[in-house]
């Protein structure tokens, strides 16, 4: 089971986990920023003209699990600072990666129904079908099941989301990342995240506050949208294309 560090802190804190996980230390050390064209082909079709598979829209969840891939087996990543080229061994194994992330289109129809049938604020339509407003469904439910995991002794893989409404299309301004450790504080969650848009950041969190009388409020560290986080499916593999040659 990964080492980990317990304290009974200061500063109010009540609950701290953090497992033997360091993002400068065992994240991918580029940036989920990659020049644009297709992540699979299609024969001599490029996918992008029936507007999928462009490799600039990101491939977070499969750097993601590639890095818990590597990190269950004590396996660094390489020191490379540059994303892998498009076709090489390694950008290949992102893109089959980013594909297992989708948990065979589970992920994007989860992101879709929390961010369509979960509103926040609540409106009239929300409250007749009794639905729980983002926030307080991601504090009360999708939370203690990360923390679960986390205690277990695993990464744990996170879907955040960022769109509003229905359209399918804004589901790529949703995101993913691995969650390593945590801290409870009276009224306060702060989560400590790998994160592929911030390679070797150790401060990059999400947080979780209540004010007094008033509803949940969620926020990304790094300033970006956060309407509410859930805990997402990791599926192991063999992380071959990024083991060392022997």
């Amino acid at each position: 089971m990964p080492a980990e560090s317990r304290s009974a802190g200061i500063d109010r804190t009540t609950a701290e986990r953090i497992l033997d996980f360091l993002p400068s230390r065992d994240g991918l050390h580029f940036a989920n920023r990659f020049p644009p064209g297709p992540t699979v082909r299609l024969g001599p079709l490029d996918p992008r003209a029936v507007g999928i598979a462009d490799a600039a829209a990101g491939l977070c969840g499969g750097m993601a699990f590639t890095v818990r891939d590597l990190w269950d087996r004590r396996v660094p990543p390489p020191p490379d600072r540059e994303p892998p080229a498009n076709g090489s061994r390694r950008f290949t194994s992102l893109v089959r990666r980013q594909v297992h992330s989708l948990d065979h289109l589970r992920l994007p129809v989860r992101f879709w129904v929390l961010a369509a049938l979960h509103p926040d604020p609540p409106t009239w339509w929300s409250r007749l079908l009794a639905r729980r407003p983002l926030a307080e469904l991601t504090r009360h439910v999708e939370w203690p099941r990360i923390r679960a995991e986390i205690d277990g002794g695993g990464l744990a893989q996170l879907g955040l989301i960022r769109g509003r409404g229905v359209d399918p299309r804004r589901l790529t301004t949703n995101h993913q990342v691995l969650a390593y450790g945590y801290c409870v504080g009276p009224g306060s969650v702060a989560i400590r995240i790998y994160d592929p848009n911030w390679p070797d950041r150790d401060d990059v969190e999400l947080r979780i506050g209540a004010p007094p009388g008033g509803c949940f409020e969620l926020e990304q560290s790094t300033g970006e949208p956060l309407r509410g986080f859930f805990l997402a499916t990791y599926r192991p593999a063999v992380p071959g294309a990024w083991l060392p040659v022997r």
